[in-house]
Formats: structure tokens, C-alpha cells, sequence
């Protein structure tokens, strides 16, 4: 980049953001495009394509940290980003100096200008990616999918090498995937065309397991089933471990690693806050279940994304919590939140206590009157820090 403050980087990324993103075939094409201009970086390292509905960033980072502890350099893709926008594209267990983002950045916007259509800034962000670990000459590239498979910007490989891992798909994003789970399974299954192998995780329905057998067959590519532990951190950790077992002989254990955004804690004087992105009924589902062992009372500061159905979201959520400080987010070009106020009514509708709140510190205030022990911020990755920075500034 002409200028190598952090700040000018970051505007650059983030002018990719805007309301009329291409999505589908198109968005397919022009990150193909891109990735094609770049000289394919994804492909001159080995690579884990990570896809699924639920646990994908988990998991990913599972075999990223395991991989690392055994003494390999590991690129990875994560996404979204909770508190800074390189958790999209890390190298080591740091997040990657901005100098060396710069660089990156000046090679994919020389890549852009080259092409006829401008790409989503996931794509931009995939391709930054794959970029900084070619730089690095990274060992492996672990690479998570974006809401797709078969249309998704990082099914842009073309070795055969490339270990597929599918965590638990169920509905969301309708929309482009489709409306039942055997055809988002048949969207997010279409990337094991041309490889060898694929881990298969714990499903929640045997129709996403037969879909995924028959694409397997059809397909001649080894499938490896992974048995259900029925908790979302085992389940995340056998289907890391079974990946792995694919890619080195002589791997250390895997190990559960908190991560940003996916139930991170921070202990404030006597409350517990947990933040965990979890925007779907699935996810949100996953996350309720996870909270049993937290103790009571426990308040929700929850944000919805504004494609979500509220009256499918919150009773995911809602038996895990006392009562609710709902938020929106959003402004601009980018995603927008469900507005407050339909959120708290949506938990009303299911007998949880709930009230609005203008913004994230006045959620953040009215969430740790009365006491609680717990306060769990969830139903969006995208308000996450925002609150988070509220509770670090009172």
C-alpha cells in the first residue's frame, strides 16, 4: 500500500463492505478471478477447506493450533473477525504485523485492479489469506468456508491433496443455499469434487449424513465419519483430531483453545461474561446448552442480524436466560441488526423478561444491574467487541 498506517489498511479492506454485494455464482467467478490474478496461492502449500453450518472457526482452529504445537507454520482463515480485523488472516499464534499486511494488501489490490468485476471482502480477506502464508512459505494453509461450499469464495483450490472437514450443517442463509438441509448439504458438500478425502463431523440429521455418503461415492473420495460426543467442544476436538490423523502421522493431541468470540470469558469483579457469536438457532442451541454449568442469574445481551427469523433464534437461547438487555448494530453499508426493540419483544413472546437498549454501553449498564453472576453476549459476532469495549471502559 502507498501508505503503511494500520488505520489506512484496514479503510482499504473495509471499502470492500457494501450493500449491493454479489453473492452466489458471481461472487464464485470473481474470487476465482482474483485468486487466478494472484498466481493461486492457495495452492503451493497443503490445505485444510473447512465447511459446515456450525463449528467451522472451532475446528479450524483446532488443527491450526495442533498443527503448530507440532512444530509446523499455519496459515489460517477465520471469519468474522471479533476485536481486530487480522483474526481473518493469521500466520503464527500472533496476530500478523501491519507492515506485513500492508504488503499483502499492495499485492491484492494490484490483483484486483487486473480484473473486470470487484470482489466481496470476504473474498479480498480469503485471498489476503493465502497470500501472507504463501509469503511466510507457511507448512499448511487451514482455510474456513464462508456461509457456502459449492459457491463460496475459498473453493478456489485445485489440489487433490486438500482435506475437506464438514462440521454440522443444518438451516441457515436459505436464502442462497436453499430451504432444506439436503440441499445446503448438497451447496457445502460440492467442494470435495476433485479431492481425496473428507472428514465428515458429527451431524445433527442422517439426511445430511446420507448426502454427504452418496456425494463421497459419487465423487470417489474417502469419507471418514466422525462419532458424535453430544457436547460441541468434543465433537469440535474428535473432528480436528480425525482431520489431522489425515494430514501427519505423529501430531500431538488436540486440545480445546478458547478463541475470540466463541465462548470467551472475562471475569469483571464477581460476573463472568461470556461473549460467543453463535447467530443461528443451531449455534444458539449449542451455546444454551453449554451454559447449564454457568451460574444463575444469568442475563442475555443479545443482537440479532436482521436476515435472522427472531421467532426461530431466541426460544434457541432464551431457556438459558433470566432475563435480556437486547441491542442492535450496524450502520452503513454493512450488516444491520434486528432493531431492539423487536428483539426484547421476541423474548417476551417466550416468557423471558426483556428490555431494549440504545446502544452498547447502556446495554452493558443495564446488564450487570441487580447483580447477576453471568452475562452472556451472543446472537451476533458483529456486536461482540462493541460490547466488549463498553465493559472495558466502565
Amino acid at each position: 500500500m502507498d501508505d503503511l498506517d494500520a488505520q489506512a489498511v484496514e479503510s482499504w479492506l473495509l471499502s470492500f463492505v457494501r450493500a449491493d454485494v454479489p453473492r452466489g455464482e458471481a461472487a464464485r467467478r470473481t474470487a476465482a478471478a482474483l485468486f487466478r490474478a494472484l498466481g493461486d496461492p492457495q495452492d503451493r502449500v497443503r490445505a485444510v477447506h473447512v465447511v459446515g453450518t456450525a463449528g467451522k472457526g472451532t475446528a479450524a482452529r483446532l488443527v491450526a493450533d495442533t498443527l503448530r504445537r507440532r512444530g509446523d507454520t499455519v496459515g489460517l482463515h477465520l471469519s468474522p473477525h471479533v476485536h481486530d480485523i487480522r483474526e481473518r488472516f493469521t500466520v503464527g499464534d500472533d496476530l500478523p504485523d501491519w507492515a506485513l499486511v500492508a504488503d499483502a494488501a499492495a499485492e491484492v489490490r494490484g490483483a484486483i485492479e487486473r480484473i473486470e468485476q470487484q470482489p466481496t471482502f470476504f473474498a479480498v480477506t480469503a485471498a489476503m489469506a493465502s497470500v501472507l502464508a504463501h509469503r511466510a512459505e507457511t507448512d499448511w494453509l487451514v482455510v474456513e468456508a464462508g456461509i457456502g461450499g459449492r459457491v463460496d469464495a475459498t473453493n478456489t483450490f485445485h489440489r487433490v491433496d486438500v482435506v475437506t472437514m464438514v462440521t454440522a450443517i443444518g438451516l441457515d442463509h436459505c436464502e442462497v443455499l436453499g430451504d432444506t438441509v439436503e440441499e445446503i448439504a448438497a451447496e457445502k458438500l460440492a467442494v470435495v469434487t476433485g479431492r481425496r478425502v473428507a472428514v465428515l463431523g458429527p451431524q445433527p440429521s442422517d439426511a445430511v449424513v446420507a448426502v454427504a455418503r452418496n456425494r463421497a461415492a459419487a465423487e470417489g473420495v474417502r469419507l471418514v465419519e466422525v462419532m458424535p460426543e453430544h457436547d460441541w467442544k468434543r465433537d469440535a476436538e474428535a473432528t480436528a483430531t480425525a482431520a489431522v490423523a489425515e494430514l501427519v502421522p505423529d501430531a500431538p493431541p488436540v486440545r480445546f483453545v478458547e478463541q475470540a468470540g466463541r465462548f470467551e470469558r472475562k471475569v469483571e469483579g464477581s460476573i463472568t461474561w461470556i461473549f460467543d457469536g453463535a447467530h443461528n438457532p443451531m449455534k444458539l442451541r449449542a451455546l444454551a446448552s453449554s451454559l447449564v454449568d454457568q451460574p444463575r442469574p444469568r442475563v442475555g445481551v443479545v443482537a440479532i442480524g436482521a436476515g435472522k427469523v427472531l421467532d426461530e433464534c431466541v426460544p434457541a437461547i432464551a431457556p438459558a436466560l433470566d432475563r435480556v438487555v437486547a441491542v442492535t448494530f450496524g450502520r452503513g453499508a454493512g450488516p444491520q441488526g434486528h432493531a431492539a426493540d423487536a428483539v426484547a419483544a421476541a423474548f417476551e413472546r417466550v416468557g423471558v423478561a426483556a428490555r431494549p437498549a440504545r446502544d452498547p454501553a447502556s446495554a452493558a449498564l443495564a446488564a450487570t444491574a441487580n447483580d447477576p453472576a453471568t452475562v452472556v453476549v451472543t446472537g451476533s459476532f458483529l456486536h461482540l467487541s462493541a460490547i466488549r469495549g463498553a465493559v472495558g471502559g466502565r
